[in-house]
């Protein structure tokens, strides 16, 4: 399935906003044009090449950036299989990182290890991109490695062919026990045909992929990955002149080849309109409705982004105000341009409250798209949808990575200058296109409709997951931790720390990279101030913050950020707005508004507590959230962080509004709020705003902080939730770890890349359960990531077929053990210290990540020259402390497991039920 295609970042803009500087109050028109004169000169300055051999080559120098980005797109993907053999592409990219003659298994995941850097590859209907990150004086050595597998792979029993087929399937049934995977998968064919580029999935068939042989995926191999295939994007830290003389030096001498013909389309389509009624594992009845479109880089491919934000961006979304807010049958709404080497797809998700309402929903859809054909858009509502993609358009230009991603994709599916005119385009979208192409694309007529629904007995289920967009697939691994990504100064001494008269702290740091400005606010020890016996209403006013204040309601809150293109999100413990430089005013306002002034409005109060009663129940029928849930509440015992959104069901559906606003009134007080504002502004400025902001935001006597202790379990504990319709084990193991003050913190940093936690699979539970069975496609061990104020979990996990239960509780306890024991190798040590203190400038992707590692660092007392200490930390520690601190901190005697899937009480598996009736 294609992803919606959006223009991803960098840090590019650096000499075009130079002279873009923040004023007070809604910007003017002349700002919005340096906006978007400033994001339209994005792509300017990229050095293309073609070699010999026919690789394309795309350079682009970024100012000042510490990091480099290399990615290779090969023009290939699922849409180039043959239907007998489908999910090659995707096996394939797993397959690429096993080795050559030269490379051996796990050999690419330490050189990127040792360089402190980062790897990966997602595949989609049209491409595969593999990428890596390093610091800019290290990033040769990715040419090396794509030089020589582009040609030497080896697929064969040598290099783990047959062990990363089970990786494969563990990703394939993890995908089928999330919702709307199962949706997107019975689409495709409706939408394109069986015989269509598009009309498998991009993972393919189960049996395909359980069948597939090293010799047909060494054919599939040699056909498409040749240079004069491949798109070579290096973009960050380098000189241009360099960087191609490197680049020809060690790809240069590759020979092409004569590539395939590529599949045609089918003669004809599947017959429109067209419907199809699926029993769900779920308890949420969903819709998915899909209408055949263009080509990426045709005319109307802007335009239909521009329709998407008409319909679902944010709550002024057409779909989402007349579903969502106005008839209160539908929970969440979401709608997806993917467009592609072949014509793509519109898509349009609903989750719904009720199955009673399907009739209802279908035809509310159906109203809406027509009256779009039908109905000129308001001249401010078309000015807002644009707002929206400019906006986020250069709030995603933050990393030589995202610049590189978006050069990549776009030369793969269309050329550089359909890259470089998109937002001109965008910007030219009048309201007879939008009408022109909804009458022309989005038909009743021409509409295909999957339907999901749950087992009879359960009538009134309701609310799933976030409606799903089509995605490419991340085959490797999951995607790292936002805060281990591009930063282009690691030093935060320039903070501005102050303290206003009512107790608000704030944090200020300038950084005038590009016209956004970020504000996150933190409220202290929600969960610790939580009463036991109101369990649940944090997460009811978290979802309560922005439907309405003294001053405005929801749906003009909602109107007042979207209108300048900002994003403003409130959660149980603070929230966060961004929005272009011009907008801070805006977007602070909002911000402190809901913080200080949320009413808790009654009319909002009980679709708030439908959507959250039907969240619990549909995740109730998902392995993974029951296995988290209960893992946590087991080993945090008494304490508030063993509380979820699964057992406070009982209380979120008897809270009164009084109840919501005694607590916010308690603990949203400005004594117990930090706020960190990050980008482009004046800091004096800013104070002065949010003083004026504050000024009748009061202090207030804070309630004691009690916390409960939390004790590991007096013996081994197991408990095991037997789910039949589960595709995959959830396993949960592990017990109470420590606080972010620990003294023994940095050791324990280095156990984790030692035991359980890396970029790659160099760590040992991956090496072995990951990399060298098969038996997952995520596993890990970690005691420091959840390390805080309050004690955070050392936490085993790891995602299997459900007959593997045994086998990884074996060898998890046997590399529990193996660490207490046996000292590390130095050379094991010596690669997660140099990995820990070599990615530091991949620290942070964003301004976001800045200003929440500045609340990090103030609500756990780290100081401001916390990377110095960090990097003092990480080199003192040895191979015996090591095993030191897992002797102390790793009890494999005492601790708590929990798993989830289609297994019997003592982890036998069950028997397999067949896949949800169509």
């Amino acid at each position: 399935m294609l992803s919606r295609f959006f223009l991803r970042p960098s840090f590019a803009l650096l000499l075009c906003l130079a002279a873009f500087v923040s004023r007070a109050g809604a910007a003017d028109e002349k700002d919005k044009s340096a906006a978007l004169k400033a994001a339209t000169a994005f792509y300017e300055g990229i050095r293309a090449e073609t070699l010999d051999n026919g690789l394309r080559v795309f350079l682009k120098p970024v100012a000042d950036s510490p990091t480099v980005t290399v990615m290779v797109a090969y023009k290939v993907g699922s849409s180039d299989e043959d239907l007998s053999a489908t999910g090659l592409s995707h096996y394939l990219e797993h397959l690429m990182f096993k080795g050559t003659a030269n490379i051996k298994p796990g050999d690419i995941d330490r050189l990127t290890l040792r360089n402190g850097g980062a790897n990966n590859a997602y595949t989609s209907e049209d491409y595969t991109i593999f990428h890596f990150d390093f610091d800019k004086e290290r990033w040769p050595v990715a040419l090396e490695i794509e030089a020589d597998r582009m040609r030497n792979l080896r697929i064969d029993k040598e290099h783990e062919f047959d062990k990363e087929k089970g990786a494969v399937i563990n990703e394939l049934a993890r995908n089928e026990d999330q919702p709307w995977d199962l949706e997107q998968k019975a689409i495709l064919p409706l939408l394109f045909g069986k015989t269509g580029p598009y009309g498998h999935p991009v993972i393919g068939e189960r049996e395909h992929v359980q069948d597939a042989t090293a010799e047909v995926i060494k054919a599939h191999y040699d056909k498409w990955y040749h240079p004069n295939n491949a798109a070579l994007v290096i973009a960050g830290g380098i000189d241009a002149d360099e960087a191609l003389k490197l680049v020809k030096k060690h790809l240069g001498a590759i020979p092409s080849a004569k590539l395939p013909e590529r599949k045609p389309l089918p003669k004809e389509l599947p017959k429109r309109p067209a419907e199809l009624v699926m029993e769900s594992k779920f308890d949420q009845p969903r819709m998915l409705m899909g209408f055949g479109t263009v080509r990426w880089g045709e005319p109307d491919h802007v335009v239909l982004d521009v329709i998407q934000a008409l319909l679902t961006g944010g709550r002024t979304g057409r779909l989402y105000k007349k579903l969502v807010e106005g008839d209160e049958i539908a929970d969440t709404v979401d709608s997806s341009n993917s467009p592609g080497r072949y014509p793509g797809w519109f898509s349009i998700q609903v989750a719904l409250l009720a199955p009673k309402d399907r009739a209802a929903v279908e035809k509310t859809v159906l109203k809406e798209l027509k009256k779009l054909a039908d109905d000129p858009a308001a001249a401010a509502e078309l000015k807002r949808a644009k707002q929206s993609v400019l906006a986020d358009y250069i709030f995603s230009r933050e990393s030589s990575h995202g610049l590189a991603d978006s050069i990549a994709r776009g030369v793969t599916v269309g050329d550089l200058d359909q890259l470089k005119g998109y937002l001109a385009r965008i910007m030219g979208v009048s309201t007879e296109d939008v009408q022109r192409v909804a009458g022309k694309y989005l038909r009743a007529d021409e509409r295909v409709v999957v339907w999901s629904l749950p087992k009879p007995e359960k009538p009134e289920a309701r609310r799933g997951g976030n409606g799903a967009r089509p995605v490419t697939l991340n085959a490797r691994r999951p995607a790292p931790r936002a805060d281990r990504a591009a930063a282009s100064d690691l030093s935060l001494k320039d903070t501005q720390r102050v303290e206003l008269p009512n107790g608000l702290t704030l944090l200020l740091y300038e950084r005038h990279r590009l016209p956004i400005v970020v504000a996150e606010a933190y409220v202290r020890n929600v969960a610790m101030l939580e009463p036991e016996d109101k369990a649940g209403v944090a997460n009811l006013l978290a979802n309560m913050l922005q439907e309405g204040t003294k001053e405005h309601s929801g749906p003009e809150i909602a109107e007042m950020i979207e209108d300048v293109g900002g994003v403003l999100a409130m959660t149980g413990s603070g929230g966060s707005v961004k929005v272009l430089s011009p907008d801070r005013k805006v977007g602070l306002g909002v911000l402190f508004e809901c913080l200080s002034q949320s009413d808790c409005p009654r009319d909002s109060l009980e679709r708030v507590r439908k959507q959250m009663l039907g969240t619990i129940e549909d995740q109730e029928r998902q392995p993974e959230e029951r296995a988290s849930s209960l893992y946590r509440e087991l080993a945090y015992g008494k304490h508030p962080f063993g509380r979820s959104l699964l057992n406070e069901k009982g209380n979120i559906a008897k809270l009164s509004r009084t109840d919501c606003l005694t607590f916010y009134r308690k603990v949203f007080v400005p004594n117990n709020t930090l706020v960190a504002v990050v980008g482009d502004f004046d800091a004096k400025a800013v104070v002065e705003e949010i003083k004026e902001l504050t000024k009748d935001w009061k202090k207030a006597d804070l309630p004691k902080v009690e916390a409960p202790a939390v004790e590991k379990p007096a013996k081994f504990t197991q408990k095991i939730l037997s789910m039949p319709q589960a595709q995959q084990l959830h396993f949960y193991m592990g017990h109470v770890g420590i606080r972010r003050d620990d003294s023994n913190y940095y050791k324990l940093r280095v156990m984790d890349y030692v035991l359980g936690t890396g970029p790659g699979f160099t760590d040992r539970l991956s090496a072995r359960l990951r990399d060298r069975q098969g038996l997952a496609y995520t596993v890990s061990a970690n005691i420091t990531d959840t390390a805080e104020e309050q004690p955070g979990l050392f936490t085993c996990y790891i995602g299997t077929d459900p007959k593997n239960f045994h086998k990884v509780k074996t060898q998890f306890l046997e590399e529990l053990n193996r660490i207490r024991d046996e000292e590390p190798t130095k050379s094991e040590v010596e690669d997660a210290k140099l990995y820990l203190i070599h990615s530091l400038p991949f620290r942070f992707t964003s301004d976001a990540a800045i200003a929440l590692q500045l609340l990090f660092i103030e609500r756990n007392h780290l100081g401001l020259d916390f990377f110095e200490e960090y990097v003092k930390g990480v080199e003192a520690v040895t191979p015996a402390d090591v095993q030191a601190v897992a002797k102390k901190y790793l009890d494999p005697a005492h601790m708590v497991l929990v798993a989830a899937g289609a297994v019997d009480a003592d982890g036998k598996p069950l028997t397999r039920l067949p896949p949800p009736k169509k």
